[in-house]
């Protein structure tokens, strides 16, 4: 089987967790961004999964074009979603729901919520201060989640 994992990513924490599932999946499997690299056709194969960071409540701009203008073709492939993201329970999974279109949500085989890692060396000043008023005192990373990762890897195979 060849699957095909497509993310986009803003810090670098949903590429970290699109390698992570990609060390766990049996078979030939790519990892592609989104922003740097052409997507090769569809049609080569038999598992799509999309990934990719939630800010502010949306996912990448990236990843909502490219899900919207190839809903057709995925939602003919064994279709797995995740993002990354700090939200946690009915939050969370909200995020997700609205991440991709309705169409692909409910057709998906595995659908998941991998967590969140926070870089701030990476992060730009209004970004550092957006995530200090949101977060308070608390510490910014709560982590990529690898049980779910690994939970995802085992439905996609």
């Amino acid at each position: 089987m060849k699957t095909l994992i497509l993310y986009a990513t803003k810090y670098g924490c949903t590429e970290k967790a699109a390698y992570l599932l990609k060390s766990k999946l049996r078979g030939e499997v790519e990892a592609i961004n989104l922003k740097y690299v052409k997507v090769p056709p569809l049609t080569a194969y038999d598992n799509i999964i999309l990934g990719g960071s939630v800010y502010y409540g949306k996912i990448r701009k990236e990843m909502a074009q490219f899900s919207q203008d190839n809903k057709e073709m995925l939602k003919s492939k064994r279709l797995g979603l995740f993002i990354c993201a700090g939200l946690k329970g009915e939050q969370a999974e909200k995020e997700l729901r609205l991440a991709f279109p309705e169409e692909l949500y409910s057709k998906a085989l595995v659908k998941e919520v991998f967590g969140d890692e926070i870089y701030t060396d990476k992060m730009s000043a209004t970004d550092k201060l957006i995530l200090r008023i949101a977060k308070g005192k608390e510490k910014g990373n709560t982590g990529l989640a690898l049980d779910r990762i690994t939970s995802f890897a085992h439905s996609m195979n």
